[in-house]
């Protein structure tokens, strides 16, 4: 029904392989150009500073890693002390004159790799800045070039062309190998959530039936109206609910596989929301929380699906606002129009989000779940889900968050919906 999504354990182990096979190549040629320069040109005055940025990068970053438990600051200093490694190299090689100045091109495809857009960014910047100095060292006479002083230019062009063509063949065969193995394991996964949606589409399908027939059976059996009626009342609906809800997914199945129409018509807000606060206040109940709905006089009618609109997207954020309220708490539930748009807001007065977690908390590869304020569990995947099934029905959802009330705005969660109204 959804794209498919490697896990965020899964990103993390893809991510660990690049970052070791760049480390080890990184330290491996520059293991070469330290003994070109001290065997084969003899040059040993530049040791302190180019030992000190080797050692560096062989130590940091597995002590990041390992140490730290940091990818990110391991892929971080990895990558610039390699790249700082090559510009001392380059400049003692004679700056925009070395025979190996090509090897910059390799920065922002490195740090890409390791650091994504934000690290290919830096690279280039890194490529311009160092590009840059090395000009202005060359309009001002300055800078080494021990190539021109101990070697063979056009021999170094040569090797330098080779060890960089190399260095490309073979970063960029593991590279597609491992993107090879990925997409296979993605395409598996796949068909495996594939295959046990169908099960639980068809299975639970043939139990729903079976417990309507018994709940409908046991109502008829009873002579007279009693508690134990309006209770077999309730059950029925809530297994209906669940069979449309079934039923509804099935059908967004197929629209997401372009083979059927959203089916969207207009659906009343004000019978949502009244049927949503229904199925939530036992459990805000439970915890002393009160629920608190406003609604709009106004007749506000949107496109959209009643079954999903009601079971997963408003069902999801109004159990979010109940999960991480505090015993005693409020939650404001409102609702009116907005020029061609039904706007709903949630707002509780709970633990809020930090702010990490806030930029994540509609992606399905990172790990957003977290305890609630009675250590209720949770699994990630509702806000996503929420997100796909508005924009499905042409709304949008925007959430503002605070773990601490800062002048005029409370401490909680604060989700809003826009909704297109039905004309």
């Amino acid at each position: 029904m959804f794209e498919f999504r490697i896990t965020a354990e899964e990103a993390q182990q893809k991510r660990l392989r690049y970052l070791k096979m760049i480390y080890f190549i990184c330290l491996a040629i520059s293991s070469v150009y330290l003994i070109k320069f001290n065997f084969e040109y003899h040059v040993s005055t530049y040791n302190p500073g180019l030992l000190s940025l080797w050692f560096a990068t062989a130590l940091i970053p597995p002590l990041c890693l390992y140490g730290f438990k940091s990818y990110t600051y391991a892929a971080m200093t990895c990558s610039s002390l390699a790249t700082g490694v090559l510009i001392y190299f380059l400049y003692l090689s004679g700056g925009v004159e070395a025979p190996g100045i090509f090897w910059l091109a390799a920065v922002p495809l490195v740090m890409g790799v390791l650091l994504k857009v934000r690290g290919a960014i830096t690279g280039y910047v890194i490529v311009l800045a160092t590009m840059i100095w090395f000009w202005l060292l060359r309009q001002q006479g300055g800078g080494v070039n021990v190539v021109a002083q101990y070697g063979n230019y056009n021999f170094e062009k040569s090797f330098n062309v080779c060890t960089f063509l190399l260095f490309a063949a073979v970063t960029t065969h593991l590279y597609i190998r491992g993107e090879q193995k990925y997409v296979k394991r993605m395409q598996e996964q796949n068909m495996d959530v594939e295959n046990l949606l169908r099960v639980l589409l068809h299975d639970v399908a043939n139990t729903l039936s079976s417990m309507t027939y018994n709940l409908v059976k046991a109502r008829e059996d009873q002579e007279q109206a009693t508690p134990m009626t309006l209770e077999l009342d309730k059950m029925e609906r809530a297994v209906n609910d669940i069979n449309s809800l079934l039923t509804q997914v099935r059908h967004l199945k197929s629209v997401k596989d372009g083979k059927a129409a959203m089916p969207l018509k207009p659906v009343s807000v004000a019978i949502v929301l009244h049927e949503v606060l229904e199925k939530t206040e036992a459990v805000a109940t439970q915890k002393g929380i009160k629920i608190a709905l406003d609604l709009t006089r106004d007749k506000m009618l949107v496109n959209g699906e009643k079954t999903i609109l009601s079971n997963v997207v408003l069902a999801n954020l109004l159990n979010n606002a109940v999960k991480f309220s505090h015993p005693g708490d409020r939650i404001d539930l409102r609702a009116y129009p907005a020029e061609s748009l039904a706007v709903i807001e949630i707002q509780d007065y709970g633990v809020g989000m930090p702010e990490p977690l806030l930029e994540k908390i509609f992606s399905l590869d990172a790990i957003t779940t977290r305890a609630g304020t009675h250590g209720e569990k949770g699994t990630g995947y509702g806000m996503p889900l929420v997100k796909e099934y508005l924009t499905m029905m042409g709304g949008s959802i925007d959430i503002t968050s605070k773990e601490e009330a800062r002048g005029n705005n409370p401490r909680g969660t604060k989700v809003t919906l826009r909704i297109p109204l039905a004309q």
